[in-house]
């Protein structure tokens, strides 16, 4: 089963708020983040990029890059819906994402979620094209740990 990414348009908004809720729920459970307000920020930045992650014709989940200064990016937020885990399409969605944007990245991974600090370390460790990954401190105080990482595109082998 593969997976494709798709640019989540700002028209979305509702939609988008409808996922993040549970998404917030997990992750950040004594944050008040309201939903509909923080996918409203995200859809309307410049310097973010959200893309649906679609099996088929489902949405199965999302992804976030926030895109920083000297052409690098944050993985701001990632997720894949409960019921699609465990079955390899994270995988599949994080190496689609991270080869869209070859160069050098960050991430800080949820307090709240041992499961994305299992996924992203072995995820990271076994992807092609990741190179330099280092653990380092967390962003904020909602998250346990940060990697940084570079991606190699697919034209320099």
């Amino acid at each position: 089963m593969t997976v494709s990414l798709q640019l989540i348009l700002p028209r979305e908004q509702a939609l988008f708020a409808s996922v993040l809720a549970p998404y917030f729920a997990e992750i950040a459970p004594d944050a008040k983040i309201d939903p509909g307000k923080r996918s409203g920020q995200m859809l309307n930045r410049k310097d973010v990029t959200a893309f649906w992650i679609r099996q088929k014709s489902a949405r199965i989940g999302f992804a976030l890059v926030l895109n920083l200064p000297d052409d690098r990016r944050e993985l701001s937020e990632f997720s894949i819906a409960p019921r699609h885990r465990r079955q390899g399409l994270g995988q599949q969605a994080a190496a689609l994402l991270l080869q869209e944007f070859p160069g050098h990245w960050r991430m800080g991974i949820s307090r709240q979620s041992p499961q994305a600090l299992a996924f992203w370390g072995t995820c990271l460790s076994i992807l092609p094209g990741v190179s330099d990954l280092n653990e380092g401190a967390p962003f904020t105080e909602h998250q346990s740990k940060s990697f940084s990482f570079y991606i190699t595109g697919p034209d320099h082998d």
